[in-house]
């Protein structure tokens, strides 16, 4: 059963967002130049729209199904979670905004000691691929894997992607699924031997408190608009000037 929508806090999302009671069906746009990135010395940077839930038991798997029309390089969509401290610690120290906020007091600290993973869809070189970034405090990693297209599919810009981030110990473990492929499997067996390995996050719950993991998805257009500069880095834009990302059947547990 998809999770309540009261237990999510959106941000980086407009004052007039709201999520809808069941989960099952939702979206977010992301304006130019959102992002969720770490790379040193510039910090963090924590522009991308967000909504997350706080769990309150220990982390078992996370799944949706993530769709979204893309056309510009690094367009992006996905599954994130969070340990330590919460992702607002990262939207306040993030250098935008330091920038639209100058008399505010940068919060360095806090986002240092959070460890973060984001997992999904992702355009680039012209093709969509599945992708993670794994971020510590010293800097984030990125990984593509290509996807294979459905027999007949022409044009890689509309796609579909199943991603799942599931614990085994201390890892976090990264599995996606193109779900246009999966119904052709004709046993529940089939269906699940259509998910693929991305990734093993290795290190990611080492140390860590169960009631410090958070848990949500997340939108990003990390290139400019060609077309409009207005508004870069607020987060805020207007849906046909921004990336639009559709989330279906989120389930965490």
């Amino acid at each position: 059963m998809p999770p309540d929508g009261s237990s999510f806090t959106p941000l980086n999302l407009p004052s007039t967002f709201s999520l809808p009671q069941c989960m099952e069906y939702f979206s977010l746009t992301a304006g130019p130049n959102t992002n969720l990135w770490r790379k040193p010395p510039t910090g963090d940077i924590a522009t991308a729209p967000i909504v997350f839930t706080s769990l309150r038991n220990s982390f078992v798997v996370a799944e949706v199904t993530v769709s979204a029309d893309m056309e510009m390089e690094w367009d992006q969509g996905g599954l994130v979670i969070f340990t330590g401290a919460t992702p607002e610690s990262l939207s306040l120290s993030s250098p935008a905004s330091r920038r639209t906020t100058p008399t505010m007091r940068p919060r360095l600290e806090p986002a240092r000691t959070c460890k973060w993973v984001k997992a999904g869809i992702e355009f680039c070189s012209g093709a969509v691929h599945a992708s993670s970034v794994s971020a510590t405090a010293d800097g984030a990693d990125w990984c593509l894997a290509p996807l294979d297209l459905p027999e007949g599919a022409t044009s890689p810009a509309l796609h579909s992607l199943r991603i799942k981030l599931e614990r085994i110990g201390h890892s976090l473990w990264i599995w996606y699924q193109v779900p246009s492929v999966s119904p052709y499997a004709r046993t529940p067996g089939a269906v699940s031997g259509t998910w693929k390995k991305l990734r093993e996050v290795t290190w990611f719950f080492y140390g860590v408190e169960d009631k410090f993991v958070h848990v949500g998805v997340y939108a990003s257009r990390p290139n400019n608009s060609p077309n409009d500069t207005a508004w870069l880095g607020s987060g805020l834009g207007r849906s046909s000037d921004g990336l639009v990302v559709e989330f279906e059947d989120l389930e965490i547990f």
